[in-house]
């Protein structure tokens, strides 16, 4: 498996993975290698590992997997409760607004772009966040639009 990969800690219980590759996870058993990889890097990376049971949030689009894992209760093996949002609206949060030329979205002190703008860029982890899940309607709802 080959890709960029970065992990956020949200707290001792929950953290998210942003993993980004040109692999494709369609079937279980695809996303059980997935998971088995990412076990792997979380124990190389940060001594830790999958334990117990978790919600796993999975918004996919194109190149983009956001893994958003919340821990739920410990049992004697690891095991997942999966829900996948594919095609799913993913957005590029940064505050400078030269660093993208196209169209952008103003909203409460920020910019944010379609995650598609960004995703070959080498600093996309560097200057700025990738939004998913609800905040992602409300930005666009109520953003404004800036050409």
């Amino acid at each position: 498996m080959e890709g960029s990969l970065k992990i956020d800690f949200k707290d001792e219980d929950s953290f998210t993975i942003f993993y980004i590759t040109k692999d494709n996870f369609e079937t279980e058993e695809e996303y059980k290698v997935l998971f088995k990889y990412l076990n792997n890097e979380l124990i190389k990376r940060y001594n830790c590992s999958f334990s117990g049971l978790y919600d796993v949030f999975i918004y996919v689009n194109k190149d983009l997997y956001i893994l958003d894992f919340d821990y739920i209760d410990d049992f004697s093996s690891r095991d997942f409760n999966v829900t996948i949002f594919l095609n799913s609206n993913i957005l590029y949060e940064f505050y400078d607004s030269d660093l993208i030329t196209s169209e952008k979205i103003y909203y409460k002190g920020k910019y944010y772009t379609e995650i598609d703008n960004m995703l070959d860029d080498i600093r996309l982890f560097e200057y700025g966040n990738i939004i998913f899940g609800k905040e992602v309607e409300e930005i666009l709802n109520k953003g404004i639009l800036i050409s």
